[in-house]
């Protein structure tokens, strides 16, 4: 059924996906004529999934069903005149949205159920994203754009549930998202920010997708077939001593890959790279290229003797990969970071300062999500889905976050944000 349902934009936020799903039917089935609405769970869960819920089968369903009905009531929002375990009686004003005072988010019947239906309880959190998302598209294009980065800030989930939920919602063919494949031509050089709407209205998301990207100074992503990851590895072994470069022939392909390695950025639209250092070979007579990284005078390679000391990707303090250059915080990130920072002299999108204003404890980003935010910067630059390059990439990921159970699953996951986004 293609009906209109409203909720509050200054409400929606605070709310959790439970009590979202259940203001949204309690506003649908309002109405004038009747002071009070008489509603169960069980009618609740009609709604919401379209068809009879089982209390067995749908315990989870009705667990938060219950549970939107106390945090509505905790919030004052809603006026629960009397309650029967499973019934209630609602004042109906209540859940009535002033369309002439209060700004709204239009949510249809038939997209709930969609949600709900396909994804049982899991559908309160999705719902959750999908109204969020939904509130910020323009009315007269139909879509907007956002970053993933912007929609962690501001709605407090992580990067990797953002991109989960995206799949969700386009596998359902709620939302459609138009991928830009560039990446700003600033010094951040993050990507730019994909342009989406609903999915009926995907032709005019696509229409304004082009229109943005035009807007933006880019850079195309071009995908790259250097096989960098195992060159890195191998580089690395080499530094640690492996016996395997007792071989001169092996000292001699390993130095020619690593060539090959600084080689490959040589049209990299961003000039901090840290090219490997290859005057670690001069002992054995090669003839050694000279490279030019702009991020510090260590890293400059030249034909002179002195050499200084080898700039060992072992050492922490310059240990900053290709991957991490690409994702160098912005300015509100390091915001995030410094607690000390005063927010009001730094110009920021207004939304992420209520973000970080209102959500102190959101500052530190759990080890999860730092851990699959590095698998899949990895997986972007060095991930071509082969068996051989999957072993490399989890020897990578085990090399930075040592003794974990599973790195498979991040592989995984990684993968998938990959394809999605190229």
């Amino acid at each position: 059924m293609d009906v209109d349902i409203g909720i509050r934009k200054d409400l929606q936020p605070q709310y959790t996906g439970e009590e979202i799903a259940v203001f949204l039917i309690l506003n649908y089935l309002q109405n004038d004529k009747n002071e009070n609405l008489f509603i169960s769970v069980d009618a609740i869960g009609y709604f919401l999934t379209g068809k009879f819920i089982d209390s067995q089968i749908d315990k989870n369903l009705i667990k938060g069903i219950k549970k939107g009905f106390e945090g509505l009531k905790k919030e004052e929002d809603v006026s629960i005149l009397d309650q029967n375990r499973n019934n209630y009686i609602i004042n109906s004003k209540s859940c009535r949205v002033d369309t002439k005072k209060n700004n709204f988010i239009i949510v249809h019947l038939w997209e709930i159920q969609k949600i709900f239906s396909s994804l049982g309880a899991y559908g309160f959190n999705v719902l959750r994203f999908f109204v969020n998302i939904i509130g910020t598209i323009n009315g007269n294009s139909k879509s907007w754009h956002m970053t993933q980065d912007d929609m962690v800030l501001s709605w407090g989930f992580s990067k990797n549930t953002v991109n989960e939920y995206l799949c969700k919602l386009e596998e359902l063919k709620l939302l459609y998202t138009f991928r830009s494949k560039a990446r700003k031509a600033d010094e951040t050089f993050h990507r730019v920010g994909n342009v989406y709407g609903r999915y009926n209205d995907k032709e005019l998301v696509r229409q304004e997708g082009v229109q943005y990207l035009s807007t933006v100074p880019n850079h195309p992503i071009q995908k790259h077939f250097y096989p960098r990851t195992s060159t890195k590895l191998k580089y690395n072994n080499f530094l640690k001593g492996s016996k395997k470069y007792d071989d001169r022939k092996e000292v001699e392909d390993l130095f020619l890959a690593c060539v090959g390695y600084n080689d490959s950025f040589k049209d990299f639209p961003n000039d901090n790279i840290d090219y490997l250092d290859l005057s670690v070979f001069k002992k054995y007579g090669f003839n050694i290229p000279i490279y030019e990284s702009k991020k510090s005078n260590n890293n400059k390679f030249t034909s002179d003797d002195d050499w200084g000391e080898p700039n060992s990707m072992e050492t922490e303090d310059n240990n900053f990969t290709i991957e991490e250059i690409l994702d160098m915080p912005i300015q509100s990130d390091l915001i995030l970071e410094n607690k000390t920072s005063n927010v009001d002299t730094i110009p920021m999108n207004p939304v992420k300062i209520i973000t970080i204003k209102k959500k102190e404890q959101n500052r530190e980003i759990p080890l999860e999500v730092k851990i699959q935010q590095y698998a899949d910067d990895l997986y972007e630059q060095y991930g071509y889905g082969t068996e051989y390059e999957k072993s490399i990439f989890i020897v990578e990921l085990a090399e930075k976050f040592p003794g974990l159970d599973d790195y498979e699953k991040y592989y995984n996951n990684a993968k998938k944000l990959y394809d999605l986004s190229v």
